[in-house]
C-alpha cells in the first residue's frame, strides 16, 4: 500500500469509531486479524466492534484527530487524540458530563491492504485524572 492508501485506511478507521460505523471494520481488517490490545490476544473482527460500542457508550460527540502517522514497510503507527463528552461509565468512573480527552497510539501490521495485526495503547490514567479534577 502506498502512503495515500494508508492515510485513507486510518481516516476510515477513525470514522468507524467517531461515527459508530462498525461495518467499516469488515473492510479494514483481515477476517483473522489478531488484536493484541488486551490482556490476551483476540482473533477476528468482533473485538474491534465491541470496543467501539464500549467507547461510544462512554462518550458522545466523539472527534478523533490523527496527530502522527509513521509508515515502515507493512507496519504503521499512528498517534491519536479522541475527545468527547463523558456520558457513560468509563474505566469504573460514572458519567461526569464533562469533555474528556483520550490519547493513544495504534501499531498495526498490514497484509493484503488490510490490518492483520493490531495493538492499541491508551492513556486511560490521564483521561481519568482529568475527569476527576
Amino acid at each position: 500500500m502506498d502512503r495515500q492508501d494508508i492515510e485513507t485506511l486510518v481516516r476510515r478507521w477513525t470514522e468507524a469509531i467517531a461515527g459508530g460505523r462498525v461495518e467499516l471494520f469488515d473492510e479494514l481488517l483481515s477476517t483473522d486479524v489478531l488484536d493484541r490490545s488486551g490482556p490476551t490476544p483476540a482473533k477476528g473482527v468482533e473485538s474491534f466492534k465491541a470496543r467501539v460500542g464500549a467507547v461510544r457508550a462512554a462518550f458522545a460527540d466523539i472527534q478523533i484527530v490523527v496527530e502522527d502517522l509513521i509508515v515502515e514497510g507493512d507496519a504503521i503507527a499512528w498517534r491519536w487524540t479522541l475527545t468527547g463528552t463523558h456520558t457513560g461509565p468509563f474505566a469504573g468512573l460514572a458519567a461526569t458530563g464533562r469533555r474528556a480527552t483520550l490519547r493513544g497510539v495504534n501499531f498495526q501490521r498490514l497484509k493484503s491492504e488490510r490490518v492483520a495485526e493490531h495493538w492499541t495503547l491508551v492513556d486511560v490514567f490521564g483521561a481519568l485524572q482529568s475527569l476527576r479534577s
